[in-house]
């Protein structure tokens, strides 16, 4: 019998073939009319006929002997592997359970973990194999780029961070057999070729901080492709982990304000946009003769260019003149670097309005008054939104600033009925000098200091993009939760996102004997508190079903993140698939720049036939998922029309990116597209926001006519097509959706206006 491992390759987990001897009889375990045999020397089982694991037995790289075989109950065996001292127990109820433990001899150091290899898909026997990467992959096993994709992407994935929830599901003949790890940290899964098919593996590791607890996974067999997602869900509910947005609406009326409402990033951050001058020359005189302003090198010489009237006031010299300003006033109003005792968000207000009251004196006869300045977050933007008839929104900003120095905007935009919230991060502390834009990572160097992971080489781990060190979620909380308090107070929010807290991020830690079981604990607990102290509705990023406490909201799920490595997307200017540079701070071509998406990743990430409401089966009534910020719903122009059918089809919201000078009147396109997705979403999800979702079907063969149902009978058909499809009693127009409501009203929403 063939047989999968994993072996290391620098950093990733690989796959090879190999072989043990059997060296025990199979054991049959019986419950009710079920019974299901397990070979405990290699692991191999089988539910009746059905096989749902291949023989992969392996600890290290050492088969084992299978000795002390115990019979307690005719739906329970346990026995010991040896050497490595491992006690297996094999329970048959509603599902089969395993449980591994490492026994008290077993030995196990910092730098010489135990690694059980323990699954390896019966690939020969599976035709699909459905995955929780992102909202849910539907990936058939016979198809050779969605093997090679796997192997090249997802090899080594772990299954608290990269699998958004803890479980997989395979479709063995006509079975669908789900297999959910209890024990969801300190895995690893592998895939591999094997006989032109798709094969997997997965392994779980013994560390010393982990050595104490077992390794659980259950089994079981369904009819359906979501009865994995329905078993994990009821599991979840059982355990007491799911909190429901019903729930979390009457702890906090305002989290009503989430449905129905589109997701918008308003972006910029400094006092002056474009828009506020009135006088170009007069403004520029000043800058360069009389203001005293320390403008920088670059920004002089662009505008001693201009000799005067007879040269053009391009878009170019205004964008310098004004970021040369913003920075000249960040410089000369200056903040002093947080502290243990200071976190200076108070001084970060003051400053701010510092700023204002100082340009406004001096240089306010070539601006327009200060009251209607600012970038993303402005009157203007608020009264565009208004006036196009925008009446659910989440706003985001990238970080408190916009919101000091223009404090009455944020009371504009929630006295028009909206949220609206700063990005806000604790897992990343740098230097300072390194980077002073990146507002969120400036925590005070003791902390950083103290609080970073140190890894099992004894390394501390560095921070995002390598800057930094990443910190332990658990460590100098009291810091965290007043820096929250302040920014919340200062910036008048009622919302909040915190980013990577939601996306079960989980290491060990060595530093403080925390193990990823105790850092997932923390990321709940910090996010919980913050809403238990604050009164407000927090988001985070992803939204992995292991860090859910406390959200009612995330980004990232929706699209996943991919090529991240491909240079045409990241560097190549002349590609159509070119993403953008991060700048300018005001609009950021990177997320305001349209681009394609490769063949490759169109026709595997973005083909709705490759595509299953995993999460939303889980999580459609709890937490509220969207794009990650990265990628918003105008973001790729070849696949915009499936990935909004998709987002309908769902019943998840779109998000938008706004400029300031991309929402200076109500019929631009991006708030006319804003203004068009509500028009579908906002009905339906009205309707649906508490419901299940509890069925998804294909209507034709290949799934270009999809169909969710929820738990009222609500139903929500799609269609993928260029023409229109009639059904038994609805026509669903071309790249359109029908959602048929179960108090009998229909809305009918297509992709094109």
């Amino acid at each position: 019998m063939k047989l999968i491992s994993f072996f290391r390759v620098g950093s990733a987990l690989g796959l090879a073939l190999v072989s043990v001897m059997t060296h025990a009889a199979p054991l049959t375990l019986t419950h009710q009319d079920t019974h299901v045999t397990i070979n405990p020397s290699d692991l191999s089982m089988r539910w009746g006929n059905l096989p749902i694991n291949d023989a992969n037995l392996k600890v290290g790289q050492q088969p084992q002997q299978v000795v002390d075989v115990r019979h307690p109950a005719p739906n329970q065996f346990n026995w010991r592997w040896e050497p490595a001292n491992i006690e297996v127990s094999a329970t048959l109820d509603d599902a089969l359970t395993l449980s591994m433990s490492l026994d008290d001899n077993a030995q196990v150091a910092r730098q010489h973990p135990v690694t059980l290899h323990w699954f390896d898909l019966p690939d020969q026997d599976t035709q699909t194999l459905l995955l929780p990467f992102s909202e849910g992959m539907r990936v058939p096993t016979d198809h050779s780029q969605w093997i090679d994709y796997l192997q090249a992407s997802r090899d080594g994935s772990n299954t608290t961070q990269d699998l958004k929830m803890p479980f997989w599901t395979a479709q063995i003949g006509s079975q669908y057999v789900s297999y959910h790890l209890v024990t969801a940290t300190n895995n690893r899964l592998g895939f591999g070729r094997a006989n032109k098919k798709l094969d997997m593996g997965a392994a779980h590791t013994f560390t010393p901080l982990n050595r104490h607890d077992p390794f659980v996974v259950r089994v079981k067999p369904g009819q359906h492709p979501l009865d994995g997602a329905k078993w994990y869900r009821q599991w979840r509910e059982d355990k007491h982990q799911a909190v429901s947005l019903a729930e979390k609406v009457q702890q906090n009326p305002e989290t009503a304000k989430l449905i129905g409402a589109t997701h918008v990033y308003l972006f910029g951050q400094g006092p002056l946009a474009r828009d506020d001058v009135k006088d170009w020359w007069g403004l520029k005189h000043w800058a360069l003769n009389t203001s005293s302003l320390p403008l920088d090198d670059e920004t002089q010489a662009a505008l001693e260019e201009l000799s005067g009237k007879q040269s053009w006031f391009s878009q170019y010299h205004k964008n310098t003149l004004v970021n040369g300003i913003n920075r000249a006033l960040a410089e000369t109003f200056p903040v002093t670097a947080p502290t243990e005792k200071d976190n200076t968000i108070k001084q970060q207000y003051q400053t701010a309005q510092q700023r204002k009251k100082w340009l406004a004196a001096r240089a306010g006869q070539y601006l327009k008054p200060a009251e209607q300045w600012g970038q993303g977050l402005s009157t203007e933007m608020i009264d565009s939104l208004q006036k196009a008839g925008i009446r659910q929104l989440w706003l985001g900003l990238d970080n408190w600033m916009p919101a000091f120095y223009q404090p009455h905007v944020v009371e504009k935009a929630k006295q028009a009925g909206y949220l609206i919230g700063p990005y806000d991060s604790y897992n990343t502390a740098i230097p300072r000098g390194v980077n002073d834009s990146w507002l969120t990572a400036q925590l005070p160097d003791a902390m950083r200091d103290s609080c970073a992971i140190e890894q099992r080489n004894g390394n501390l781990k560095k921070g995002f993009r390598g800057n930094g060190f990443y910190l332990n979620p658990a460590c100098d909380a009291d810091y965290v939760a007043q820096r929250v308090a302040d920014i919340i107070k200062y910036g008048q929010f009622n919302s909040l996102f915190i980013d990577v807290d939601a996306t079960a991020m989980a290491r060990e830690d060595y530093r403080r004997d925390t193990r990823e079981v105790d850092m997932l604990a923390a990321f709940n607990q910090r996010m919980k508190s913050i809403v238990n102290r604050q009164a407000v509705v927090l988001g985070s990023e992803d939204g992995n079903s292991l860090t859910t406490q406390g959200i009612a909201f995330a980004h990232g799920l929706e699209t996943i993140g991919f090529g991240w490595r491909d240079e045409d997307m990241k560097s190549n200017r002349s590609s159509p698939y070119y993403l953008g540079p991060w700048f300018p701070d005001n609009k950021p071509a990177f997320f305001f720049q349209s681009a394609k998406v490769k063949p490759l990743y169109q026709a595997l990430l973005f083909d709705p036939q490759y595509r299953i409401p995993l999460y939303q089966a889980v999580f459609h009534d709890e937490v509220i998922n969207s794009h990650h910020w990265h990628s918003d719903s105008l973001k790729f122009t070849n696949v915009r029309a499936e990935r909004d059918l998709i987002a309908m089809l769902y019943n998840v919201p779109a998000m938008v990116h706004l400029s300031r000078d991309e929402a200076t009147s109500p019929s631009q396109p991006r708030i006319r597209a804003i203004k068009h997705y509500q028009q579908g979403f906002m009905p339906i999800h009205q309707a649906l926001w508490d419901k299940a979702l509890v069925d998804f079907r294909w209507l034709d063969e290949r799934g270009r006519v999809q169909q969710t149902q929820f738990s009222d009978g609500s139903t929500l058909t799609a269609n993928f097509t260029d023409q229109p499809v009639g059904m038994s009693d609805i026509t669903v127009p071309a790249k359109g959706l029908v959602a048929q409501l179960s108090d009998g009203t229909q809305v009918v929403w297509s992709v094109s206006e």
